[in-house]
């Protein structure tokens, strides 16, 4: 037979992996990970009733009754029975492949049982396991190899010893145990990729949850706080400073004539300016300020523990900031302004009523010739000169 291929999506063929049977000097690499030591060892044979003096015994039995006269048969007809499973007739293997597995069969049926209470032993079924996992093997379907070679190991249990039940029995139940202890160790390499992949999905789930987490409180062009979080975050400073007594002030914050800049360069640069512009204002606040853009060229600014007078300050600050130096857009230089409306935080006031009141002196700012801060007092004193 010549090379062939394999359908996509079906597990790799098993003809050209190693499953860890053959190495004289393989490493404990696996037990270390799983655990098993001699005496962990030692409590699962316990367990599978594999412990006793008389075992080696009938492990030897197995061999030269059982498995050694009959080792070619079991294998024909192990593979026999495997070419029937769908997942097996999805692979396509050719000869040499097929004689791959058919060797690595050999070493295994006769090793079965051999020295099973060492490291060598544990550490070479645990690799059986993981590398039946690795190349796509489904647990269901590794489950019913084993216990096809169980049905089969028993069926050939001669006569002569069919013939004494106490040694049929010690046989029977040996073959049983041994089969069970091979298989849970496989399964273990089974269960721990599924325990790794799960811990991946989890990870991933973390990441993505992380950067939306991250996409809600973070504006993604200017890369200060989003509209959502900066007023929630508002919402909480307002009832702490009612609590604590302490001046709270908003601030709106908006760049003037920046339609002309999207429109004479695009949008890419509008987005380039809001960026170093929102810069420039966290540079200009203070440390435990908040800035967070409202909504286009929008900003709203939190100073805690500042009066009305210190956030005018704090907020000349900020619009002398962003003007102090153009932007440059292709070596032409762009002269960015700010206007800025301030207000102080009331008994009773929420959020939407300070900022409301914040973006009326915005207005009074815009009203004046706009690169300038007005504060909530400025719009009382414009009413009372209107009046006038």
């Amino acid at each position: 037979m010549g090379n062939t291929t394999y359908m996509a999506g079906t597990p790799r063929p098993l003809g050209s992996i190693d499953l860890g049977c053959s190495s004289a000097t393989m490493s404990n690499k696996l037990c270390v990970q799983f655990g098993f030591d001699r005496s962990t060892i030692g409590e699962r044979l316990n367990l599978l009733g594999l412990g006793g003096p008389a075992v080696p015994m009938i492990a030897a039995e197995l061999q030269s009754h059982v498995i050694q006269p009959n080792v070619d048969t079991i294998i024909e007809e192990f593979y026999e029975a495997l070419a029937q499973t769908e997942a097996v007739q999805s692979l396509v293997l050719d000869e040499g492949q097929v004689n791959h597995l058919k060797m690595t069969q050999r070493t295994y049926l006769l090793s079965l049982g051999q020295d099973f209470d060492t490291l060598e032993y544990f550490e070479s079924r645990l690799r059986v396991g993981a590398a039946h996992e690795r190349v796509g093997v489904s647990l269901s379907l590794y489950q019913s190899f084993y216990c096809q070679l169980q049905n089969m190991l028993l069926a050939l249990i001669p006569e002569e010893i069919r013939q004494k039940p106490d040694a049929f029995s010690e046989l029977a139940h040996f073959i049983v145990k041994i089969t069970s202890l091979d298989m849970s160790l496989a399964i273990e390499t089974y269960h721990s990729t599924e325990v790794h992949d799960l811990e991946d999905s989890i990870t991933v789930c973390r990441e993505e949850s992380e950067l939306l987490r991250r996409s809600l409180r973070f504006d993604t062009v200017t890369r200060v706080h989003s509209r959502a979080f900066v007023v929630q975050a508002l919402e909480e400073k307002l009832v702490l400073a009612a609590k604590s007594g302490d001046p709270l002030c908003a601030v709106m914050a908006d760049l003037d004539h920046f339609k002309e800049i999207n429109d004479a360069h695009g949008h890419q640069v509008g987005d380039h300016v809001l960026h170093d512009v929102a810069t420039r204002m966290v540079t200009g606040a203070r440390s435990s300020d908040i800035v967070g853009r409202y909504g286009g060229e929008e900003f709203l600014i939190i100073f805690e523990n500042a009066s009305l007078d210190v956030a005018r300050d704090l907020s000349e600050r900020i619009r002398i900031r962003v003007l102090a130096d153009p932007f440059v857009e292709d070596s032409t230089p762009l002269h960015i302004t700010v206007s800025l409306g301030v207000a102080e935080a009331h008994d009773g006031d929420d959020a939407e009523t300070l900022i409301r009141r914040a973006d009326m002196a915005l207005y009074e700012a815009k009203k004046a010739g706009r690169n300038r801060v007005r504060t909530e007092l400025d719009i009382t004193e414009s009413s009372k000169a209107t009046t006038a």
